[in-house]
């Protein structure tokens, strides 16, 4: 892969400077954990569902926007993917990150690895912030994002630690938009509302069309299911945290634009 070059024209006293400007390339890092008791397909489609909205998006260019779809069972693996694969494609100066993503079960705590955490180990597979997420040199892009996609991530449960409040207010994550779901999350075919299939509450069909984790509420199952003729339960808008605030509740829809 090649770098994107521009080359600008300046003139002094008559004289023509040319500058070689090499653009930073970008990563975008999409977790998906695998091994779990369920939920594998979730979470494989939800992360390749957001790989092809990135590329079909309008300001993507393959020279530039670099997008990794990465599996992982433990939770401390993201620690040591992101500054590897920095590294790898020419290290920092040369690359940014401009999102990282995690597709998981999640809790109070943060996402869920289908094993337990090789760092700062939480009891349900979950990693501290504090020697855990805290430890990475992520070399951010300017307006980047950091999703959690899992259950209860922005929790709006009174009371409950708010895991991706209390990670934006990292300084690791200073300037990061860091996103979480207010509540359980289930799969949907849009990001805006609640709609699924009967083969895939089954566990099936997920190819044939996109798959989004959408935060809903218990017990709707059924009316989520296409074909039934009942109204699709609201899909719940996910919160935006910046440095320690609650700055904006949107769709996932937002990421595509």
């Amino acid at each position: 892969m090649t770098e994107s070059k521009t080359t600008a024209t300046t003139s002094k006293e008559g004289t023509e400077v040319k500058q070689k400007i090499t653009r930073k390339k970008q990563l975008f890092l999409l977790f998906y954990t695998t091994g779990n008791s369920r939920g594998d397909n979730v979470m494989y489609h939800s992360a390749k569902t957001r790989r092809e909205n990135i590329v079909k998006s309008g300001w993507y260019n393959a020279k530039i926007h670099l997008v990794f779809n990465v599996p992982i069972q433990d939770i401390a693996e993201v620690v040591t993917t992101v500054p590897s694969s920095i590294s790898k494609r020419g290290g920092i100066g040369k690359v940014e990150v401009k999102e990282i993503s995690i597709f998981s079960h999640s809790w109070y705590d943060g996402p869920v690895g289908s094993v337990s955490s090789s760092l700062a180990p939480i009891v349900g597979n979950q990693m501290e912030i504090k020697g855990g997420w805290d430890s990475i040199d992520y070399s951010w892009a300017p307006n980047s994002r950091f999703v959690a996609y899992g259950c209860n991530s922005g929790t709006d449960n009174e009371g409950e630690k708010v895991f991706v409040k209390e990670l934006s207010n990292s300084s690791k994550f200073n300037l990061v938009k860091v996103w979480g779901q207010p509540s359980p999350t289930w799969p949907s075919i849009y990001p805006d509302k609640r709609e699924t299939t009967f083969l895939r509450n089954i566990d099936t069909g997920w190819s044939v069309t996109s798959c989004y984790m959408v935060a809903s509420v218990y017990g709707k199952g059924l009316a989520a299911t296409r074909g039934i003729p009942l109204s699709n339960p609201e899909a719940k808008k996910a919160k935006n945290y910046l440095n320690n605030l609650l700055i904006e509740r949107n769709y996932q829809n937002v990421f595509n634009s």
